[in-house]
């Protein structure tokens, strides 16, 4: 791969300020995460221009440097630029969050194509929503999550005894649940109650703290966002 010009298609993750008019892009490609320098990207003139933003799909061409894990971005189109999410601050945080998880835990080789395939399809779902309300942002929300947990092949562990119901933790840690949360966290799309919504995303956030190495303040900051401006 090193000294090769490759050609992907590639989730945009994250964009950060390099120099006054550089960027340096974060990509999710099937191979895994690449990180490409964009030289003149802010340029008035710049072929980048429009080109590339957070959210989109899109086919680069870049050259994998043979030393280090920065790459040069050599030519840029849109696949899918998914514009609607601009519109709606939910969505926005929400996809956010999306892309930090994925960001984070998505690992490097063939298996990453199925993490993109799941990012993909959630930021094109939570474009196309006819709901921006907070209960269906916390479906989404949950039915991502869900996806993620089976990619990392740690889907809750539902125990079952005469009196109760739990999700195992790590050791000898249980969270108690009841059916309805259960049901929920099963199909997440379905649930209309908001109270079993959020009780539902309490418990798999926990889940989260314990099992996987993602960023719990930015879910946090979300589920903020999304509960306290109805």
């Amino acid at each position: 791969m090193s000294g090769e010009t490759i050609r992907a298609e590639a989730i945009c993750l994250a964009i950060r300020p390099w120099s006054q008019t550089s960027h340096i892009v974060s990509w999710l490609t099937r191979a895994g995460r690449v990180s490409t320098a964009v030289k003149g990207a802010v340029r008035p003139k710049s072929a980048f221009l429009g080109q590339y933003d957070v959210n989109y799909t899109c086919e680069i061409l870049y050259y994998a440097r043979a030393r280090g894990d920065m790459h040069a971005l050599r030519e840029c189109s849109p696949i899918v630029r998914r514009d609607r999410l601009r519109d709606d601050y939910r969505a926005l945080a929400i996809a956010d969050y999306f892309r930090n998880t994925v960001g984070k835990l998505a690992p490097t080789g063939p298996e990453a194509s199925e993490w993109m395939d799941v990012l993909g399809c959630a930021l094109s779902t939570l474009e196309a929503r006819q709901d921006s309300s907070a209960s269906d942002s916390i479906r989404r929300m949950l039915d991502f999550e869900m996806r993620v947990l089976e990619l990392s092949g740690l889907s809750p562990d539902i125990s079952d005894d005469a009196d109760d119901k739990a999700f195992q933790l790590r050791g000898e840690r249980r969270i108690p649940v009841t059916k309805e949360i259960i049901n929920c966290i099963q199909n997440p799309l379905r649930e209309k109650n908001p109270k079993i919504l959020l009780d539902a995303a309490r418990v798999i956030g926990v889940f989260y703290a314990f099992h996987l190495d993602c960023a719990s303040d930015v879910r946090r900051t979300v589920m903020r966002m999304i509960c306290n401006n109805n």
